[in-house]
């Protein structure tokens, strides 16, 4: 190594060692676990289910769907699923206007704003 360096090195461990602890003024860290609390099972909530019920458009390979699944799984509400081929661009143009999914119809949404179902 270049004296450059080695006198570099030195300074900058100087300067470390000053905003080190003194042993004397360490505080002291303790950890430890409390075993009280016991991990209870998952439970599962009163199960959803409306009158009419609510139908998910969804693509199999596309994971914001996969997760609009997952918390429906979760919530426990009761849905119809419909997949959607890759190449379907009609029906989630007609839903929302692009070709995009996941889509949540909701059908007393469609009644409450006036359209037919």
């Amino acid at each position: 190594m270049k004296l450059s360096t080695v006198a570099c090195l030195a300074t900058l461990a100087s300067s470390a060692a000053a905003f080190a602890i003194p042993a004397a003024r360490a505080p002291s860290m303790t950890l430890s676990m409390s075993t009280t609390i016991e991990a209870r099972p998952f439970e599962k909530g009163p199960r959803v289910v409306m009158d009419q019920l609510p139908i998910l458009y969804v693509y199999d390979h596309c994971p914001f769907c996969v997760r609009v699944r997952l918390a429906l799984g979760v919530k426990n509400v009761k849905y119809l699923i419909h997949f959607l081929a890759n190449d379907d661009v009609a029906t989630p143009t007609a839903l929302v206007g692009k070709k995009i999914a996941p889509i949540f119809e909701i059908p007393e949404e469609k009644n409450r704003h006036g359209r037919v179902p």
